[in-house]
Order: C-alpha cells, then structure tokens, then sequence
C-alpha cells in the first residue's frame, strides 16, 4: 500500500478550513497553493526541532548566552575619546584629557519639586524652563548637562534625586589657559578638534571612544541605572611640538603689550631656530582660553600668523639687495643715484622719505631707499627679481610638511603682467601678498648662511605603548645665496639697527646684537580698491646675535592707532624685549659689552631720531592699485 504524503492532509485541512467544510470541489480550492503553505510550516517546525536538539546537546556557554543577552537588552552609548596630550618640546603640557562628570537622566523618573528644581538650576546655571524640556522627554535617556566641574557634580549629586545620574567622560584641559591657543586650537564638547593642531590632527589624538552600556526595555529604549559600566579608555597618540613654553610665554607678553601701547587692531609674532626651520614660539594677540571657546569671539581665533594675507613693505628690500648681491649685480659700498628723492616710472612719481643724492647698496637698506631699491631690481628685470623672491619661499616657494597646519601662500603675479609701477611697489614690499610664517622663513635664510629650511612645528609623534612614530629632522629645501652673501646681509642689517640713521634703534638689545628691516606698508581698502589714508602694517623682522644668529623674529602690528605708525617705533620694542629675554633663558652668551659699562659709557642704547625711524612709508604711491 502507497504510504500517504503528510502535505496531502495539511492541505485538505487547510482547504476544509477555508471553506467551512464544503466540497473543495465545489469551493474551487488550490491544493497546490495550499501545499505551498504546508511545505513551509513544515520546514519551521523541522527548524525549530533541530535547533531544540542542538541546545540540549550542545549547549551554549555563560559568554555566548551573555553576549546574546547585551545584544537584546543593551546599548553602547559612545562617550567623547580620550585625547593623547599636546606638549612643547620640553615635555611640558599644553593640552591634556582628564574625567569630568557629565548629568544624565531617566525622563520618564526624574521628577523633581519646585524647590530641587531651583537649586539644580543654580547648581548648573541652567534655566529651569530648559530642565523642564529635557524632563518632559518621552526617552528613557537624555544629558542634562555635559562636562560640568566636579565641585558642582558633588553638590548636584548631594540633592539624590531620582532618575539623575553622573557619567564621567573626557573632557580637554588646556592648563595654561590662552597660552599658544591660536596654535593648539580647542575641542568641541564632543572632544572633536574644531581649529589648529588638535582638528590637523584629530585621528591621531583621538582614541577609540569609550562607552557605557546603559539597559535597553522591550522597544529598544533607552535606561539608564548606573554608570560604572564604562568601557575602558585607550588614549591616543602624544604629540609633542617644537614650541618652547618659556618663549612663547614671552612672546605672547611682549606682543600683547606692544599692540595695546599701538591702540592696533591685532598682532603676531614669530620666533623661530634660523639652522632647524623649527617654530619655537607662535603668538597671536587677541586671544582666547580655548577651555572656554563658546564665549570667544571668532576673529579672536583666527591664527594671524599662518592665514593672514598682507602686503608686507619694506622688510622685502633685503631680498632685492641680497639677491643682486648673489648675481653681482652691485656691491655694499656701490654708489646710486636717488634723485634728491623725486623719481618718476611709467608716468607716476614716487619720493623717498629722506632725499638723498646719493646712496651706497648698503644705505638704501639702511634708509629704506624706495628709489635706490627700485634702482637695484632694475638690474635684476622682472623675472630675476620675480625669481629671486620665490626662491627666498614667497609665492609659493616655501615648501611645508605634510605635518603642518594649514597655512596660506602669498601671491605675487607673473612678472609678464607688471606695469612700471607695479614693477617698483614690488621692489617695496607692496603690490604683492605674504604670510607671516613665509617672512620669517626668508629671513632665516639670510641668518643660517643661505639655506631655505622647511618650517617644523611637530618634533615628534608618540604611540600609547611608547613608540615613537614620526620624528622630524631638520631640513634645507634650497641654498637660496652664498654663506658670503648671507654674512654681508647681516652686517648690512646690524647697521639698520646701529646706524644713526637707521631706522630700527628700538630693536636694539642690551646684551646682544640685532639686526633687522623695518616695514611700514599702506593696507588695501576692499571697498575703494585703493591703499587706505589710514590703515597701516607696521613689522620688523629680524635675528640675534649678528655673527651667528639663534633666533630669527618677526613681529607685525596690524592697524596701528597710534601715529607715527613706524614699523621700527612700534614693532621694534616688541622684537628687542622678545629677544633680549629669550636669549638669556637658552643661556646664550651676550656679545655686547655688559649694561653696567653702557650705562656708565653713555651708550646705553642709541639716541632716538624719530626723523630716521620714518621706514619707508609709501604713501607718496598713486591711490589707486
């Protein structure tokens, strides 16, 4: 006898099902969709046998059953990374993580009274409408406020209300507050980077975020009981930069007062190693403490010294002089013909502040000769002196590590687009764009003998495990001009500080030689297209000691209110206190006479002759670009 097939009779009682127990004939019943239908409850309940064998015979273990269980009735609620520290070249922190409690609550349990709700308000300086509105929440999970001090997370905890929790996060602390904070940058509440080398380098700072597993009900909501289920943290990578903390103290102090005794609008300053191409001070005034960086005003973040665009003045005739040097197109002691101060080109007459018939190569520097510079660039042509700059790193020559923050490039147009004119506001400094890093580099190249280096400001990168993982190395991208050459621009640049009349006396230090260039230049006036009447940059930038330079600085008031607006009354004090005290803190040995026999000689410091402090100001220019 032919065994029956089990479908037939789930299909019959399917089909008996459907019709009330009428013929199935008669009904029109499918038998083949209804085989269909018992085919796949059979395979459910053939599934469902062999999965009960599997558990009775191999039963799982506790930390499979576990792990099952955390899927179904857990959640992991990511909390901010754990961030490796920033730290200056000496180890000393400038950026570091550290716990910080964060309030939490259970909406649909916290329900504080009138007077609990006042005294949490004050505690988190919260509005209590806002407390409210998070409360009234349908979740089981809401932050009430996150990253508060732990005094106050003490005090609210102390109230043991019900449904409020303390979560411990990461929280950034910046310990010396606004202290190179244009530089460092800041983190959001999130401890994302939002500016500077903590956003350049935020997946090497961050780690993997920690989380706390807070228990799912049976819709996947939220609830919160406890808080001592935290993930352990893994920090990040350490970087370590080239910043000296004791300079860029220093720098940041003398800066901050030199822009408020020039009423300006803002500031930088710059110091860096001339034979490393190292950073080891980056100042920016205004500031901010990036601790608190929702109360900071946005163009109290902007880092002047990397993203400002300006047109830079005199402090760009040593490149001209230095490069006709290099190509023997003149000599130091080479006599020009400036005119008794009045020249014209192409239509347009230009003066010199102080006429004069004639100057040696070397007393246009030391004047801020607007006709002799002009005179000497002739010499070079457009190209050469268009190839000259971009060879000292401006216009796109200064090559930067893939390690460096972003920094803008100045701009000078091609040398096949110049008019007259425009041929000698280049020589000058003006027609053309900078950066404060591209000028400070440039100079250096004339302190350490003629080498353009490429700008470090990352010494180091460090694992968690202690490995390092990137370390910098000093490094000459070009020789730009001879070791002579070089030595004869800094004689040249001493005497602009010594010469009487020299426009930088104020740069001068007591116990150590300086040299330098001083710059004044007319700024833009976006709206005219046409240099300002008022608005000036006034710099100086310069090295010391003269013979073998340690340091190479470069300060730029921007906007100065004070008048005269000279780059050598007003930025040149800056550089003089900047270097004199940066030099006795790395222990360099002063080479000049002690202040005692100055004073006791009467040479303390140069007589002041505000006449020949006037650098170069080109405001005898046509008013129009």
């Amino acid at each position: 006898m032919k065994k029956p097939d089990p479908r037939y009779f789930f299909s019959r009682l399917f089909a008996i099902r459907a019709s009330g127990g009428a013929d199935d004939r008669r009904q029109g019943f499918d038998i083949a969709r209804a085989s269909v239908l018992a085919s796949i409850l059979l395979a459910i309940f053939g599934g469902l046998i062999i999965r009960a064998a599997i558990i009775q015979l191999w039963p799982p273990s506790g930390d499979a059953l576990r792990r099952i269980a955390s899927r179904q009735y857990e959640q992991h609620l990511e909390l901010a990374p754990y961030r490796g520290p920033v730290l200056d070249r000496n180890g000393h922190p400038l950026a570091i993580s550290l716990k910080k409690p964060s309030i939490a609550i259970n909406p649909r349990v916290f329900t504080p009274n009138t007077p609990q709700l006042k005294q949490l308000s004050q505690i988190l300086d919260l509005p209590r409408e806002k407390i409210l509105e998070i409360a009234e929440k349908k979740a089981y999970f809401a932050w009430l406020k996150r990253k508060v001090e732990p005094s106050a997370a003490a005090r609210v905890d102390a109230l043991s209300l019900k449904g409020l929790y303390l979560v411990n996060e990461a929280s950034r602390l910046y310990p010396l507050q606004s202290v190179a904070a244009h530089l460092i940058g800041a983190v959001g509440s999130d401890n994302q980077g939002l500016m500077g080398i903590e956003k350049q380098f935020q997946s090497i700072l961050a780690s993997k975020a920690s989380a706390v597993r807070p228990s799912k009900d049976a819709r996947g909501r939220t609830i919160l009981y406890s808080s001592d289920l935290a993930a352990p943290d893994l920090p990040g990578h350490s970087i370590q930069l080239t910043i000296d903390l004791a300079i860029q103290e220093i720098a940041e102090e003398a800066l901050a007062n030199g822009v408020k005794s020039a009423r300006a609008k803002s500031g930088f300053a710059i110091v860096t190693d001339p034979h490393t191409g190292k950073l080891l001070a980056l100042a920016n005034f205004p500031t901010f403490d990036p601790n608190n960086v929702a109360l900071a005003k946005p163009e109290h973040m902007r880092n002047f010294a990397l993203l400002d665009l300006f047109e830079p003045g005199s402090i760009m005739k040593p490149f001209v002089v230095a490069a006709a040097l290099e190509h023997k197109k003149s000599s130091p002691e080479e006599l020009h013909n400036c005119e008794n101060g009045v020249y014209r080109v192409g239509g347009v007459v230009f003066h010199d502040e102080h006429p004069a018939s004639t100057l040696t190569t070397a007393e246009v520097i030391i004047r801020s000769s607007n006709i002799g510079i002009f005179k000497i660039a002739e010499r070079l042509g457009k190209e050469g002196l268009f190839e000259a700059l971009h060879k000292f790193g401006f216009s796109g020559g200064l090559s930067l590590p893939d390690s460096f923050p972003s920094s803008m490039t100045g701009h000078i147009a091609s040398p096949s687009t110049w008019k007259p004119i425009r041929f000698a506001n280049v020589a000058f400094g003006q027609g053309m764009t900078v950066t404060g890093l591209e000028m400070a580099m440039a100079y250096g190249a004339i302190a350490n003998g003629g080498n353009l280096m490429r700008p470090t400001l990352v010494d180091r990168i460090t694992s968690p495990s202690g490995d390092i993982v990137y370390a910098a190395s000093p490094e000459a991208t070009s020789h730009v001009i001879s070791i002579e050459t070089a030595r004869q621009m800094r004689q040249i640049l001493s005497r602009v500080v010594t010469d009487p009349h020299g426009t930088a006396h104020l740069a001068a230090t007591i116990d150590y030689t300086t040299g330098g260039k001083t710059g004044t230049a007319e700024k833009v006036d976006p709206i005219l297209k046409a240099y300002s009447s008022e608005k000036r940059v006034s710099s100086f930038a310069g090295f010391a000691p003269v013979a073998d330079p340690y340091l190479v600085i470069y300060v730029m008031i921007d906007e100065p209110a004070v008048r005269p607006a000279y780059g050598g009354l007003l930025a040149g004090p800056v550089f003089s206190e900047i270097a004199e005290r940066s030099l006795r803190y790395l222990n360099v040995a002063p080479d000049k006479v002690s202040k005692s026999a100055a004073v006791a000689r009467g040479t303390e410091r140069p007589q002041i002759r505000r006449a020949a402090l006037k650098d170069g100001l080109n405001d005898k220019l046509p008013r129009k670009l």
